[in-house]
């Protein structure tokens, strides 16, 4: 395909030369802030119609998103998209209701976190079991993070007993100050974790550093919810706007970045459309409705 053929609101990508668009897609997955939504924490009418528009023709739609499965229900009762959903930053992986696929967190690598969070005053963390989240401090400060998760924490977590037999899918950093992030990225890479920094439209004076089991990404998760569907991956698109979705723009037989998306993001994608406030992942899913 050349860029004049390209449909009304695409651009290309860093990588559009190396696209080879050779199979209809059956398979979009999404990022969610930045990408599904912007400052608000609903999807715009614009956004909504796209997505029902892709299903009816045959699209699968999903998210990818660092949130917790509770956290996502709002916005799934507004899309009813179908998925498979990829969440925890790509540590689980759900389709029809059930976890296909999760990669957890040791009890060590969980009180090596936490002894990191005692340390300091511009960050605190928290961990994240199947349901709900326990927090190292109770701190004010991360409330627009709870507002985000439409939640508060459970409980405040001293150490990985708290948890008892339950897993730990993710623990994020709220930072505080975004000076401490690579301070935090060097912490969770010695406790043998994968680190990944994401921000939100809904909390620009936050700053999150994911910390996930080492096979634990957007784009491993892709890949296994692909496979779940019995999808190839080159009839996969992968939507996204920030740095934890690298590892999906990298697996995806199409990937395509939001228009705001910073220069590194855009360089990893084969195609670029309009920023979120002008309802980009739209016009990615009527591309895709059109390629069909």
């Amino acid at each position: 395909m050349t860029t004049t053929s390209l449909p009304p609101g695409l651009l290309p990508g860093g990588r559009f030369a190396d696209w080879r668009p050779t199979a209809p897609p059956a398979y979009v997955v999404c990022d969610v802030d930045g990408t599904l939504v912007g400052p608000s924490a609903a999807a715009t009418d614009e956004v909504v119609d796209a997505v029902d528009r892709a299903q009816a023709a045959g699209l699968r739609v999903g998210f990818a998103t660092g949130r917790m499965r509770g956290a996502m229900h709002a916005l799934q009762e507004q899309l009813h998209a179908h998925g498979p959903h990829v969440l925890h930053n790509g540590a689980e992986v759900r389709a029809d209701g059930r976890t296909v696929h999760a990669w957890t967190l040791r009890p060590d690598q969980v009180d090596a976190l936490l002894e990191v969070a005692r340390e300091r005053n511009d960050a605190y963390v928290e961990i994240y079991p199947e349901d709900g989240f326990l927090v190292s401090s109770w701190d004010e400060r991360a409330r627009a993070h709870w507002d985000i998760l439409d939640r508060e924490p459970i409980g405040v977590i001293d150490s990985s007993a708290t948890l008892g037999d339950e897993p730990a899918l993710k623990a994020t950093f709220a930072v505080f100050d975004p000076d401490a992030v690579p301070e935090l990225i060097a912490a969770i890479e010695r406790a043998g974790l994968l680190a990944g920094a994401a921000g939100s439209p809904r909390t620009p004076d936050l700053t999150y550093v994911n910390a996930t089991h080492p096979d634990a990404d957007k784009g491993r998760a892709l890949a296994r919810a692909a496979d779940h569907l019995g999808v190839p991956l080159t009839q996969v698109v992968a939507i996204g706007d920030a740095a934890n979705d690298l590892s999906m723009l990298a697996v995806a037989g199409t990937a395509i970045a939001m228009g705001q998306a910073e220069d590194e993001i855009r360089a990893a994608a084969h195609l670029v459309v309009p920023d979120v406030d002008a309802h980009g992942v739209a016009v990615a899913l009527d591309a895709c409705i059109a390629w069909r």
